[in-house]
């Protein structure tokens, strides 16, 4: 889904991770080339470098934690990878604090124990580069998803359900609307026989089918292409194996109401 962090759709959080990676790469490797040739400027330009990355790198995380909570969908397998993601660049940040503290100086001969500390943590930082470009282009978290005839990306937040999700000239066919109530995410669409709602999460893993795809009566995930009958739920290709969620739509003077399955389930006696 597209960064909450951005500039006129341009996500911030990657512009910025290249001065943390760069520059801490950077220290690692002046500080092995200044220890080969017994050189102060390059331990130097190893300690400036990487004061210069932590700063950099704290930066960067600030957009990255906007797009976890706010972009990220709930219960998937990229909100566990991203949790993941954050986790081990903190590692790595804490690491490079505790080098730069552990030198006296900025010329200061690197010890054992700063290199062997600070390969660990590049090693940890790939790690880390890996699973975030998994997070970008096989969740798709950051992406633009706009596609023919589905305009600017519709997003709305009720206080309840009791209140219209949308109007129905506000969807042409083949266009969604994503609406929340709490913690509830509802899709709510126009395919050639009127509007369908339907629940936000893929059952395959947890992808937004907001940010996807309605074709005729059928919608596909953004993340792995599961496909799915929006009147039934039912799947029409995989990988998923499970149906999704609907919900119930009433159209009253032109005002779309949402009924979620979770409201349709008796009380417990």
């Amino acid at each position: 889904m597209r960064s909450r962090a951005q500039i006129k759709s341009h996500p911030i959080h990657p512009m910025l991770v290249v001065m943390p990676i760069g520059l801490l790469i950077g220290s690692w490797i002046f500080d092995l080339i200044g220890k080969a040739t017994n050189n102060e400027l390059l331990w130097a330009a190893s300690y400036y470098c990487a004061i210069a990355g932590i700063i950099a790198g704290f930066c960067a995380a600030i957009p990255g934690l906007i797009d976890w909570f706010s972009v990220v969908p709930p219960k998937s397998s990229a909100k566990n990878r991203g949790l993941l993601h954050g986790g081990l660049n903190v590692l790595v940040l804490a690491a490079f604090i505790v080098i730069a503290i552990h030198r006296s100086s900025a010329i200061e001969e690197p010890r054992g124990f700063e290199l062997g500390l600070m390969t660990i943590a590049v090693v940890v930082l790939g790690i880390s580069g890996w699973l975030g470009g998994t997070l970008a282009y096989r969740n798709q978290i950051g992406v633009d998803h706009r596609y023919a005839n589905a305009g600017q990306f519709k997003e709305r937040e009720l206080d309840s359900w009791e209140r219209p999700a949308c109007n129905q000239s506000e969807l042409s066919e083949g266009q969604m609307m994503l609406v929340r109530v709490g913690s509830e995410r509802v899709v709510v669409g126009r395919c050639p026989e009127g509007m369908v709602a339907f629940s936000d999460h893929c059952t395959h893993k947890g992808g937004p089918l907001s940010d996807g795809a309605l074709v005729g009566c059928t919608v596909q995930c953004p993340w792995h292409g599961s496909q799915f009958d929006v009147h039934t739920g039912r799947v029409v290709a995989g990988p998923a194996k499970s149906k999704i969620d609907v919900c119930e739509v009433e159209v009253r003077s032109g005002e779309v109401y949402v009924t979620p399955k979770t409201r349709n389930k008796p009380k417990a006696a």
